[in-house]
């Protein structure tokens, strides 16, 4: 019997591109993901304005990895502390990162947020995951 492993993953968003600062975007779009595919997606508002009540939101929701651009620390370590897992400094159109996370490929340079480094990403890694598929780490 083949069991299948569900990641519920959280990625803020601006129009169909991740957000450039999760500090303030305005939605989040939540992803479960399983059997090396998206299961289901919705998006969510993201009105709360501290890095504290964001954290607390995204970890309401049962995320367990947040894919995102450029990061405030206090959210990051907010994020952190609630173990999700981070993946920093991405960009790109939300649908072709969710395809190169399902296809560990997120580690590609062409999903690296301009002005990063991935030195910066492996610094800020966090919680349960990484950016390789199910949660694994990817670099």
């Amino acid at each position: 019997m083949h069991v299948c492993v569900k990641t519920l993953i959280a990625i803020p968003v601006c129009g169909d591109q991740v957000s450039t600062v999760c500090d303030f975007a305005r939605s989040l779009l939540i992803v479960t993901t399983g059997g090396g595919r998206v299961v289901s997606r919705r998006e969510l508002p993201l009105l709360e304005e501290s890095p504290l009540q964001r954290a607390a939101r995204i970890g309401h929701e049962g995320v367990q990895v947040l894919i995102c651009g450029a990061i405030s620390r206090p959210l990051a370590v907010f994020i952190a502390q609630r173990g999700i897992g981070l993946v920093p400094f991405v960009s790109g159109p939300v649908d072709d990162v969710l395809a190169a996370w399902l296809g560990g490929r997120l580690a590609d340079h062409r999903y690296l947020l301009p002005g990063s480094s991935p030195a910066a990403r492996r610094r800020w890694r966090g919680g349960r995951g990484g950016g390789g598929r199910g949660g694994r780490p990817g670099w």
